[in-house]
This record gives C-alpha cells, sequence and structure tokens, in this order.
C-alpha cells in the first residue's frame, strides 16, 4: 500500500509491518466450494469449540501455576512447572491445528547435514531467536518453559515478564523505554535463572514482531559487558509459519480475530530450525571476556549472521521503533481497534 511506502525498506523493497495477505491462485470448483464451506460454515464453528477448550486449558494454567507456587525447592517446582506449563502448551498448539512441528538441528558448514536430535538448554541459557506471532511463545513454553524479557531501546537492559504478558505482547506497540526501577542487566538475570533453576531466557533482539517476510535491525544485547555471563550458552533459532491460507503470523490488529481465525484452520504449520550447538557463538569469546591470546567475537554480529542464514531472511534496516511509529500511524486511520501503545 502507497500510504505505507515510508516503512518499506529501501534497501530490500520490503514492507515487514502489514500483516500477509495468501496470494491468489486459480481453484478448481471442488476446491473453492471447499473454501466456502470453510470460511462461513464449519470453519467458525470450530473455531469456536477450539476457543472454548484454550479457556479450560488457561484457566487449569492458572490453577496449577498457582499450586506451583507452593512449592519451595527450585528444582522441584521447575520440574512441576515443565510438566504442567509445558504440557498445558502443547496440548493448546495441537488444538489450534499445530499437530507436528517440524524441528530440526541445522549446520550452516558444507557437508554437514541437518539432524532431528536435541540439545539440552539448560537454565540461565540464551535463546535468540526471530519473532513473528504470539504463537512462538506457546511454542517456546512447550519445548522449554523459558523466562521472557523485554529490551530497553536504548541501554539493551531487560525485564523479565511472564508468559501472559508475553502472549499479549505483539498486541501492543514496543515500549520505547522500560521503567528503571524495573530493568536489570540481562548478565544477572542469567546468573538468577541458573541458580534458581528458572529455565533458559528468550531474547527477542529485534524488539518488536515483523510479517516473516524479514528481520528488523538487531538491537546490540551482548554489547554492555553487564549483559554478559561466560557460563551461560547462546542458542540461536529461527521461527516460520508456511501458509497457502490464513497465516499465524502476527504483526497488528486485533489479536482475538487473528486467533479466531488461526483455530477456523484445519491445520497450521510451525517450522522450528535451531543452529547447531557447536556454531553458535560464545559470550566468552567477547572482546570483554576473551583471553588475551584468542581473538575478540562481535557477538552480536555473529547471532546476527547466523540469524540471517538460519532463517533465510534479510534483514533491513528498520527497528522496534519504526515498528512503534507504524502502529501509531495505522491505528490513527484504523477504525474501531486500538491497542495499547
Amino acid at each position: 500500500m502507497e500510504k505505507f511506502s515510508k516503512w518499506r525498506d529501501s534497501g530490500t523493497g520490503i514492507q515487514p509491518f502489514l500483516q500477509p495477505v495468501p496470494a491468489r491462485t486459480q481453484q478448481s470448483a471442488a476446491a473453492s466450494v471447499f473454501g466456502v464451506i470453510k470460511t462461513y460454515a464449519v470453519g467458525p464453528v470450530a473455531s469456536v469449540v477450539r476457543l472454548v477448550a484454550l479457556a479450560a486449558i488457561a484457566a487449569l494454567d492458572v490453577v496449577t501455576s498457582a499450586l506451583g507456587a507452593l512449592l519451595v525447592v527450585p528444582k522441584v517446582r521447575r520440574g512441576y512447572s515443565r510438566l504442567t506449563r509445558s504440557a498445558l502448551a502443547r496440548l493448546a498448539l495441537f488444538i489450534m491445528g499445530f499437530h507436528t512441528i517440524d524441528r530440526k538441528t541445522v549446520s550452516l558448514r558444507k557437508g554437514r547435514r541437518s539432524t532431528t536430535t536435541t540439545h539440552r538448554v539448560e537454565s540461565g541459557d540464551v535463546i535468540v531467536t526471530n519473532h513473528t506471532s504470539y504463537i512462538d511463545i506457546l511454542w517456546l513454553v512447550a519445548r522449554y518453559n523459558p523466562v521472557f524479557v523485554e529490551l530497553d531501546n536504548a541501554s539493551t537492559r531487560v525485564r523479565p515478564v511472564s508468559m501472559w504478558t508475553a502472549l499479549r505482547a505483539p498486541a501492543r506497540a514496543t515500549p520505547a523505554l522500560l521503567p528503571a526501577s524495573e530493568a536489570q542487566d540481562l548478565g544477572s538475570l542469567l546468573r538468577d535463572a541458573r541458580v534458581k533453576h528458572l529455565g533458559p531466557v528468550v531474547v527477542f533482539p529485534e524488539n518488536a514482531t515483523t510479517n516473516g517476510r524479514a528481520l528488523l535491525q538487531l538491537l546490540p544485547v551482548f554489547e554492555d559487558m553487564a549483559n554478559l555471563d561466560e557460563k551461560a550458552r547462546v542458542y540461536v533459532m529461527a521461527l516460520k509459519y508456511p501458509a497457502q491460507a490464513f497465516s499465524p503470523v502476527y504483526s497488528l490488529g486485533n489479536q482475538f480475530v487473528h486467533l479466531f481465525g488461526v483455530c477456523m484452520q484445519v491445520y497450521n504449520s510451525l517450522v522450528v530450525r535451531m543452529l547447531d550447538p557447536e556454531e553458535c557463538p560464545r559470550m566468552k569469546d567477547a572482546p570483554a571476556l576473551c583471553d588475551e591470546d584468542k581473538e575478540p567475537v562481535d557477538v552480536d554480529d555473529a547471532v546476527a549472521d547466523r540469524l540471517m542464514q538460519l532463517s533465510r531472511l534479510r534483514m533491513t534496516k528498520l527497528t522496534a521503533m519504526d515498528k512503534r511509529d507504524f502502529l501509531t500511524f495505522y491505528h490513527k486511520r484504523a477504525k474501531g481497534y486500538r491497542p495499547t501503545i
């Protein structure tokens, strides 16, 4: 759309904020009839049934989380949370149509094959990934039950947030700055997560959701020495949602309406690609922590390079603050729904 051309990246020509629209293709008469039935008859009924089931899962999660808070031993509490919350998140994904997840460990080195081998991600490690939907949160909870954080766009300090806040975050504009009283260094959070067995910490360095067509500029999360922890491992991951009809990608709009559309689909697809841990950058190689006899590595540049290769997406010059400005412009011209800015 011409009125949104200001937010089209000049280098790539990609508009990374508008909600993706299915490509128009010629269909057979039978396929067209099936599409009409699914859209106006079966789909809405199935969506209502699924939403009721999701509401029941949400209520059960609240109850099990309250019971888990009574456990005082960190390891026991962590195990209980993995057993309950992770299982409920996977059940929610299944109900939403994500019956199977295409997950592989990928090597970027020539001659090495992709595998389905799983790697033990420990409490206090860092998972760095792109962000295109609230469904990212559900899968990460189902697989790792991690700690989610919001990033300060100026200082790159972080604020831990709950799963429910992380699920709602894509529907809101990214905060420009975090309250100083609530922000902390990533390094201290990683050490705290490791000692208290809180799980790995998920960082979305773009600090905003996109439509999955390109990456935003990544915040220099690992530039500040206070954000580093030499004992923490960095894992790089890419998430994609292949779709021929309604896309699970969520960049803007009414989140409930989008969820209703997701639940109308017969099935949905999620592709997860994790970089081989041996090829992930290491914090202890950063200039601030690197041994004198070794060549330092710019961890932020290394993460950006790996993420682009892993996701097969180009990086734009746009930032999370551009997404914030875009949402302000978009909703000034939209009628009805207004997100929290």
